[in-house]
């Protein structure tokens, strides 16, 4: 943990994850401490879990310290010992947590009681996902929420969606939320038909009809129906491959399904990339079937590359921002694969400046972020 003195002239602020990787909220951090003035602050970016990220090096450089509480996501008590511990010391103004479950907004109580003025209580999810002890934290979820949100002095969300599940009725109706656009470098997005040709011949993808992903491979991400997709789309165009950006938890998992379905030789498993943008632009159509989304920012970031993108009706409609999008139940692999088969991705290049347009460029969405 950094500390010691700190310059007088320079603000203090604690923004908070539970876990750190190279995910949604991850993405959207560094987006918009990329483009903050750092020069008046002194930036804590406090975990429980510090994993391995495509971000972390970045924001380091621009003097970011990662601050890791107990190491584990499940050490809750450890976790909550650490985190009074760094409020007695760190002279924090503002708090900024950004949470997938309300259990997180018990860091909402210690801030208050430590006297932080500024206490961010910020949405990224709509669900939980499922397991034995699902129930349990749903329960748990609620009653966090009822107790603690309230000590927020200001309630941020991703998505209407996103603001329903973490924050009680009561307290929108009284307080309502601020609607934070997940921003994107759309130009980065903006489509390159040449970076296009030269992706698609090292991956071997020339002749190919290319159905991307780009997401953990989790339950929530939902790639398994994507197999089940694959092996029907392969029916109507042979030549159809589906490619895989993320890792996660389940990629085993997909790996055995994709040779037990005798695709995996049309199955490509790319991994976690800082240049996702070029793979997208590999992509003939996006393919989204995710269980649950906050707001569900690849999407948005396939939209600004100029794919068609099918995806499930659990992603926000927040999410959809041009008229490339389409929504179906992540339900019947035959519709899917028609769906997506039947693709036609016209006028890439606009895609960007679609999407600029919309509101979501990350620079006009750091301006409006009032976290300091």
């Amino acid at each position: 943990m950094r500390r010691g003195g700190i310059p007088l002239n320079r603000k203090r602020v604690c923004i908070y994850c539970q876990k750190w990787e190279s995910g949604g909220i991850e993405s959207f951090l560094y987006n918009v401490l990329s483009r903050t003035d750092l020069s008046a602050l002194e930036v804590d970016l406090v975990v429980e879990q510090l994993g391995e990220s495509v971000f972390t090096q970045r924001l380091r450089e621009k003097g970011i310290c990662f601050v890791e509480l107990s190491g584990s996501v499940r050490r809750a008590k450890e976790n909550e010992r650490a985190f009074r511990r760094l409020l007695a010391v760190g002279n924090y103004s503002a708090v900024w947590l950004n949470v997938y479950q309300g259990m997180a907004l018990r860091y909402l109580r210690m801030a208050k009681t430590a006297g932080v003025g500024v206490r961010i209580a910020h949405s990224h999810n709509t669900d939980l996902r499922q397991s034995h002890t699902r129930e349990i934290k749903l329960w748990l979820h609620r009653r966090y929420s009822k107790i603690y949100a309230k000590d927020a002095t200001a309630l941020w969300a991703c998505s209407e969606a996103a603001a329903k599940f973490m924050f009680l009725p009561t307290l929108l109706q009284e307080r309502g939320y601020t609607f934070i656009p997940n921003g994107i470098e759309t130009e980065r997005f903006r489509f390159d038909p040449a970076v296009r040709e030269t992706v698609r011949q090292e991956l071997g993808l020339n002749d190919r009809f290319v159905i991307g992903n780009v997401g953990r491979l989790c339950y929530q991400k939902n790639q398994s129906f994507l197999l089940d997709v694959l092996v029907e789309a392969r029916k109507l165009r042979p030549e159809s491959c589906l490619l895989l950006v993320g890792d996660g938890e389940d990629r085993q998992m997909l790996e055995e399904k994709a040779q037990a379905l005798g695709i995996a030789d049309y199955v490509m498993f790319c991994g976690t990339t800082n240049q996702v943008e070029k793979l997208f632009w590999a992509m003939d159509v996006f393919a989204f079937p995710s269980r649950f989304e906050g707001l569900g920012i690849v999407a948005v970031e396939a939209q600004a590359a100029g794919l068609p993108v099918v995806c499930s009706q659990y992603v926000p409609q927040e999410a959809s921002v041009t008229a490339r999008l389409r929504k179906l139940p992540p339900t019947a692999a035959t519709t899917w694969a028609e769906e997506l088969c039947g693709s036609v991705g016209t006028e890439r290049e606009l895609g960007a400046q679609e999407v600029f347009c919309a509101g979501f460029d990350v620079n006009a969405v750091a301006k409006a972020v009032k976290w300091s």
